[in-house]
């Protein structure tokens, strides 16, 4: 399923959080499609960053169903540029978004996140990474670039089932995962230009702040 068995901490914190209306319906599609979106209690936290930062151009890697970028289309009057393969997960999207108001404020790309990020030009003060995540280092190379000074850079999934922590055993077949997510990690927190925080919450987050060029 989409949603893995909560622990007790993050049940505590989904008891305060509020799903209903259409954020409801998309985590329920999800559930039924078998499709992995954003963990609410991962989702408020994004949308509280998104609130503060009060991004105008928001580059998102991985669109899923819509529902990462919902939460940072109405919590900002941004543009959002977001990247999906699947084009069918798109369309689903785009519906969900309409219904929401806010389409036209949306772009897709849709097709291998590798191939078209490193075609994208142009600025953004926000990126928000949830793609594939063992391509999150290959990936971060041309995000800087795209990346404005005070700009952020937000993750999701950088603990991902306490793997990378070592707080669960990792399999062999799913170890290359881990590994690339540590890597990943270890070049965000060596990279001088970023102040970067790890946030121990849903599957982990990471928030990184470009402070200089």
């Amino acid at each position: 399923m989409p949603f893995k068995t909560p622990n007790k901490t993050s049940e505590y914190i989904r008891s305060f959080i509020k799903t209903d209306g259409l954020y409801s319906r998309i985590i329920s599609y999800a559930d039924e499609h078998y499709i992995p979106v954003l963990l609410p209690e991962s989702a408020a936290v994004l949308k509280q960053i998104v609130s503060t930062a009060k991004p105008a151009r928001i580059l998102e890697i991985g669109t899923a169903i819509g529902f990462s970028s919902l939460v940072m289309l109405q919590n900002s009057e941004a543009k959002l540029y977001t990247v999906e393969i699947s084009e069918e997960r798109v369309n689903k999207a785009k519906e969900f978004m309409s219904e929401a108001g806010v389409s036209e404020r949306a772009t897709f790309f849709v097709g291998d996140a590798g191939e078209i990020v490193p075609m994208l030009s142009g600025k953004f003060d926000f990126i928000f990474m949830d793609g594939p995540k063992t391509r999150y280092i290959e990936y971060f190379p041309y995000l800087d670039k795209l990346l404005v000074k005070g700009g952020a850079l937000v993750c999701d999934n950088v603990l991902i089932n306490g793997w990378v922590s070592g707080e669960e055993e990792v399999s062999k077949k799913k170890s290359t995962i881990a590994v690339g997510i540590e890597k990943f990690l270890e070049t965000l927190y060596s990279d001088e230009q970023y102040s970067t925080c790890l946030i121990p919450v849903g599957d982990g987050m990471s928030w990184s702040v470009k402070e200089r060029e």
